[in-house]
């Protein structure tokens, strides 16, 4: 697995994953990975410049940034062997100043790059939520149990939007707690929309 460079929040930058000895092997591969990285930010960020419909909703403009981090970054990350967590990671170094990351989220893990590409996994056309708030597409993407599986995401924010979006985050603790430790990619479509189905708050 190749390694990249982060930017810190207090600006400096460091290999990850760590190493306690970087070789001149490794540090030359996250050279080049860096470069590619600002070569590609730089078309997500002007590609997403170009959309008009983003600019008017906020949820289009999350779509779009994952799916050009998709389009753009991914590749990076496939043909180096670097774990996608680590490159959307790295890209935050490019993606000032539409996006920035904070010391808290740094600290907790927590990457907005990435779930702007869990987003981005369903089409524009079949995505519902629209209305949302982005705190609640937070909310719904940031679960772990939710999110390794999409059509669970899909249909989380489907529920908030026929509610009115109206408690979303009662609504997403209740699908929290009932999708705890339970692992949904096995089930068929019509078997999942029964099990959603049937969950009330």
């Amino acid at each position: 697995m190749a390694h990249v460079w982060i930017k810190r929040v207090d600006g400096a930058r460091e290999l990850r994953p760590a190493l306690e000895h970087p070789t001149a092997e490794a540090i030359a591969t996250a050279d080049s990975i860096n470069l590619e990285l600002e070569v590609a930010m730089e078309q997500v960020l002007a590609e997403l410049g170009r959309d008009s419909g983003s600019v008017e909703n906020i949820i289009r403009r999350k779509w779009l940034f994952g799916k050009l981090i998709r389009m753009h970054v991914h590749p990076i990350a496939h043909r180096y062997g670097v774990d996608l967590s680590w490159i959307h990671r790295a890209a935050y170094s490019f993606a000032s100043p539409y996006l920035e990351i904070s010391d808290r989220a740094d600290r907790l893990g927590s990457s907005e790059i990435s779930l702007c590409v869990i987003l981005a996994a369903t089409p524009w056309e079949s995505l519902p939520g629209k209305g949302l708030r982005w705190a609640d597409w937070w909310s719904i993407l940031e679960a772990p149990n939710l999110r390794r599986d999409v059509r669970l995401v899909v249909l989380v924010a489907q529920r908030a939007e026929e509610g009115g979006a109206r408690n979303t985050r009662a609504l997403v603790t209740s699908f929290r707690k009932h999708f705890k430790n339970w692992d949904t990619t096995h089930l068929s479509d019509s078997e999942l929309l029964n099990v959603v189905g049937a969950i009330t708050v």
